[in-house]
């Protein structure tokens, strides 16, 4: 039985669970980005946040959209690399003495060649460094996607589901309340 929407989601019926529900559900459907572009998106974030029933739905989509499991897990694992450089980058700008610290010092021979390529690979950065607050991050990765040519729609949906993601999350956290 794959995982849906409707069963990550429940049943509430509040004015933000149901403006949460359309946004994600237009930018998974409506959105500048691919159906995989965007669920891959889905995957990165949601493990970002650790919110595990949406990174399952997530994964069943993919693996619905004929992604492999190596894709799969990768996307998943991006939100893991990229909490460690956003939280290091974010370290730098804030003590902004970038001639102390050089250089990370942190391996990351992954990102060199990513499973899901580097353009998609970059997609998933931006949205997971949006996520997690690192403006060293988002610039930087805004500006490789801009320059392999990526649209500024495409960025921009990128962002919406991050920001989407990050309200469910927060929404999940809080009981439903009982009926009236």
């Amino acid at each position: 039985m794959s995982v849906t929407l409707d069963s990550v989601l429940g049943d509430r019926s509040t004015a933000i669970a149901r403006d949460l529900r359309l946004n994600l559900t237009r930018l998974l459907e409506e959105g500048a980005l691919s159906k995989n572009e965007a669920a891959f998106t889905l995957l990165a974030t949601a493990s970002s946040v650790e919110y595990t029933e949406l990174s399952q739905f997530a994964r069943s989509l993919l693996s619905e959209l004929g992604s492999t499991p190596e894709q799969i897990q990768e996307a998943a694992e991006s939100a893991a690399i990229m909490g460690m450089l956003n939280t290091y980058y974010r370290f730098r700008h804030m003590v902004g003495k970038d001639e102390d610290y050089k250089t990370a010092g942190l391996r990351m021979t992954a990102l060199a060649k990513p499973i899901l390529g580097k353009e998609q690979f970059e997609m998933l950065a931006l949205a997971v460094s949006a996520i997690n607050g690192c403006e060293m991050c988002i610039k930087s990765h805004e500006k490789v996607l801009r320059d392999h040519g990526i649209s500024a729609d495409k960025i921009h949906d990128l962002a919406r589901i991050a920001a989407v993601v990050k309200g469910l999350k927060a929404l999940s956290l809080i009981p439903s309340a009982p009926a009236a």
